[in-house]
This record gives structure tokens, sequence and C-alpha cells, in this order.
């Protein structure tokens, strides 16, 4: 594989509404690919699209001058006769609530002839469940997921409208979409309503115990090459290549912490480090370094300080010439 990269993303991109007056871009595969994208800019080299809709208005614009300043493609981002997505951002007790507007531009995704030349050279591709609400845009993610060879992230996300109830996901979206997936990465309560939607009863009363098996199931069942799973607080788990990591408890104070965001940068993270043929525990560490700085920002896509970026270009140069590093937050579970 080339060392420089390219990688996508497909569905929502919106516009984050915080009940503290703060707009911002967001939309969690978007998330993800942006965090990428700061990762290979600074390390690797290579290019970052994503394919979206936004709406012909002030917010469809901001989003579109945001994503020319992060250096991520705008070339498959598609203006339409919608509005463009908003989400209304409930913080409260270190979790959030969400309300987020339907039949809204990202509703609507329309893959262009040439997305078939992206998919055929993609390393590798993002894509979640919320986008997947509608017909239309869940056609055009399957089909455009299905030709990539490269990894394939599943991003769960299984939202509850906060005020509404509603929710954006059903079982057949999110098992044909872990039968596209090579990986995946949901949290812990995700966890437990996806492998009781599939059908999945781990026998162990004990939780810890509990959460292994299950994990272990969606792995075997579909066939996937990693299943990580965010904590909060709780820090992580990963099950790959038949092993189980976990990244430790938490030392914030969660009164401080802004969690919308923080695990679609722990599966950045991830993503890239397997990408980049790093170790398991290598590419945890990675996801934990940039997960615990975006939890204590209010945005979700906040650029990485120099600092920060110093310390992955040293992972990155250990990872790949010595083969012996050792990732200092990483534990066999």
């Amino acid at each position: 594989m080339s060392s420089k990269h390219c990688v996508a993303g497909i569905g929502e991109v919106l516009i984050d509404l915080f009940d503290h007056g703060e707009a911002t871009v967001g939309g969690a595969p978007f998330n993800v690919v942006f965090h990428v994208n700061q990762l290979i800019q600074a390390i690797s080299g290579g290019q970052a699209f994503f394919i979206s809709a936004v709406g012909r208005d002030e917010w469809g614009r901001k989003i579109r001058s945001s994503i020319a300043a992060s250096g991520i493609s705008l070339r498959y981002l598609a203006d339409v006769d919608h509005p463009t997505g908003t989400a209304f951002v409930f913080e409260h007790g270190g979790g959030a609530g969400f309300e987020i507007q339907s039949n809204v531009a990202w509703d609507f995704i329309q893959l262009q002839p040439s997305t078939s030349d992206l998919a055929a050279r993609c390393d590798a591709i993002v894509f979640g469940s919320l986008a997947q609400r509608s017909e239309v845009s869940r056609a055009s993610i399957q089909h455009f997921v299905a030709q990539v060879k490269g990894h394939r992230l599943f991003d769960v996300n299984l939202r509850r409208n906060t005020k509404s109830g509603s929710t954006g996901y059903s079982t057949d979206i999110i098992a044909n979409s872990l039968k596209l997936a090579t990986l995946v990465k949901m949290n812990e309560t995700e966890l437990e309503e996806v492998t009781e939607l599939l059908g999945a009863q781990p026998s162990s009363t004990d939780s810890h115990e509990r959460m292994q098996l299950r994990m272990e199931w969606l792995s075997k069942e579909f066939s996937l090459h990693a299943v990580a799973i965010t904590r909060g607080a709780k820090g992580a788990r990963l099950l790959t290549e038949g092993r189980h990591l976990a990244l430790p408890d938490s030392t914030f104070d969660q009164a401080l912490v802004h969690p919308v965001g923080a695990g679609d940068a722990f599966a950045a993270g991830l993503l890239f480090g397997l990408m980049q043929d790093w170790t398991p525990e290598q590419s945890m560490e990675l996801a934990n370094i940039l997960s615990s700085f975006v939890v204590m920002q209010v945005s979700a896509t906040p650029l990485l300080p120099g600092t920060i970026l110093a310390q992955i270009r040293a992972m990155a140069s250990n990872a790949n010439t010595s083969g012996t590093f050792e990732a200092s937050q990483a534990r066999q579970a």
C-alpha cells in the first residue's frame, strides 16, 4: 500500500447547535474523516473526501467553508434543494441528548459517476447508521461502501431524539451495515442494543464477561477484523486478532467533559493506526490521545495542536521503524 492514503466518508454532515449557544460543524462520519485527514496531512500524506449534501443556505455555506479550510475535498459535497441538516445538542452529566432535524439535505445523498473511481482507490471508508434513515441515502451509502476494498469502518450511532423519541435506525440497517464492514465502533450501550436486536444472548451475568462475549459474537457473526467499544469515563475496549485490549478509566473531571465527538475521534485514531499497519496497542494509544483531547473541547472537530501532532509523529516514527513501541495506555484485558 502506498504511504499516501486516500480516505473517504459518506453520510451526514450537519451543524451542531449546542444549548449554550455554540454552532459547529459535525456529523459522526464527518467527524471521523476530519480527524483522519489531520493525521494523514501531518504524517503520511494523501487526500480525504466526504460524500454528502448540504442546502443552498447559510448553514450550507458555513459547512462548505469549514470543509475547504480543513483540506478535505469538496468534490463530492452536493448542493440540493433541501435545508442543511442541524442537530440540537443537550449536554448533561457527561452525556448528551439530541434533536436531529429530518427531511434535510443529507437525507438525499446521490452518487456521481466518478464515485466508483473514488471507491476503487480508497484505503478506507467511514459510514454510519444515522444517514441511512432515508431510502435515498441508504441506497447510495450501501452501494458505495460495497465497492471499497480497503478498511470499511461502520461507526454505529443509534440516535434517538431526546424530545420526540424517534429513531433513525432499524435492525435491517444495522445488520446490512455490519455485513459491509471490516471494523465497527460503538459505545457500550449500543453494543447491548445491537446484539439484542440481532439475537445474541450472552449467558454470563458478569458485566465484563458479557461485554466480551457480545464483542466476540459480533466479530464471529460478521467476520469483522476489529470491534471497538467506547465506554465514556470507563475507557474503551478493542477485540482484534483474537485479543481483547482495554484502555483504563478516564481521570478527567466529568463536569468539564464535552462528550460530543470524543467517540468519533477515538474511531479516527484507531482507523488511522490500522491504515498504517500499526499494532492494535499502538492504534489504541493513538485513539486515546485523540479522544482525550476532543472530550475537553466544545467542538467535535477542533484542530489538533502542534504539541499533540509532534507526539503523534514521534509515535509514527517508532511504530514504523523499531517495531518495539509499547503503548503506555493500552493493556491486555
